[in-house]
């Protein structure tokens, strides 16, 4: 368990309020005080600077927040890993990101059960930011992930570099011919949700090319991928999604691929967890399994 006055200051850290704080651990505001008085004290630095509602971390502060919120997470942990040296059981219980999750999971899943067809599996398929929160939550062992993600706060493994592609009907005119992204921008951009690994890959490569989605003439939001598919197939608009999300039907000619020679983009696909995991050789086991399997 984690002690009881890191805890009110992670709280803290999250309210931004004292009085918040105080309700939310129902405590007095003086006792969530003495708390953070305490750590100073007993680490010797100056945690929060100013008062009320002025405070502010300090760099140390921060420091602490970040060793805080790993120790919590790995604290959640404990439980379900003692559980399962009791139960002799080894799970594997994991989040992906949509495109990992529906497209290259499930072979691997497929392959794991044959080979070990009484182990359980249990697949979160989420957005980044939520697949990171359940990580901090220690409701995951490990993420597969798509997105953009603080390496300073994660241990990580490269799964693979995945082309990312623009992707739109073969009737569309733009399929025939090399396109500048701006050449696209009268285009109906077709748009996974905020938080999606996808989105976050395209708004970053537009912002290297000081553009942004709200250039272009209209957007649309959808959060399924065969939705976003069936779209740009009917001419609707245009997509930018994963190579292994659309290899498919590009090549049974549902979908087309948008020539673009200076917009050619690359992510990698990657395999996330908490630093200091109090079963790192477990998590490990179980990236060196799926990338076994992948190249079965």
């Amino acid at each position: 368990m984690l002690d009881h006055r890191l805890q009110t200051f992670l709280t803290l850290c999250e309210t931004g309020n004292y009085t918040k704080t105080a309700e939310i651990l129902n405590m007095t505001q003086p006792a969530v005080s003495q708390h953070i008085r305490y750590l100073e004290n007993h680490y010797q630095v100056v945690l929060v600077s100013g008062k009320g509602k002025h405070f502010a971390l300090t760099e140390e502060g921060k420091a602490l927040r970040e060793y805080a919120k790993t120790l919590s997470a790995n604290s959640e942990r404990i439980m379900f890993l003692l559980h399962r040296i009791k139960d002799q059981t080894k799970p594997m219980n994991f989040g992906a990101t949509l495109t990992i999750g529906e497209y290259m999971m499930p072979p691997i899943i497929t392959r794991l059960l044959q080979e070990e067809p009484e182990i359980s599996v249990s697949m979160y398929v989420e957005n980044t930011d939520i697949l990171l929160h359940m990580l901090w939550e220690g409701k995951i062992d490990f993420a597969l992930l798509e997105g953009h993600f603080n390496h300073s706060q994660f241990e990580y493994k490269v799964i693979s570099q995945e082309r990312f592609v623009g992707v739109c009907s073969p009737q569309n005119p733009i399929a025939s011919r090399n396109n500048d992204i701006r050449e696209l921008l009268d285009q109906t951009l077709i748009l996974r949700e905020p938080g999606s690994g996808s989105r976050d890959i395209l708004e970053q490569a537009l912002y290297n090319q000081n553009l942004s989605t709200d250039d272009f003439r209209h957007t649309i939001e959808v959060g399924n991928l065969n939705v976003i598919k069936d779209l740009c197939h009917h001419n609707m608009g245009i997509s930018f999604l994963y190579w292994e999300a659309v290899k498919r039907e590009i090549s049974h000619g549902y979908l087309q691929t948008i020539p673009m020679p200076d917009f050619e983009i690359t992510h990698p696909f990657s395999f996330v967890y908490l630093k200091n995991s109090p079963d790192r050789s477990s998590i490990e086991y179980w990236f060196n399994k799926i990338m076994s399997l992948r190249l079965g």
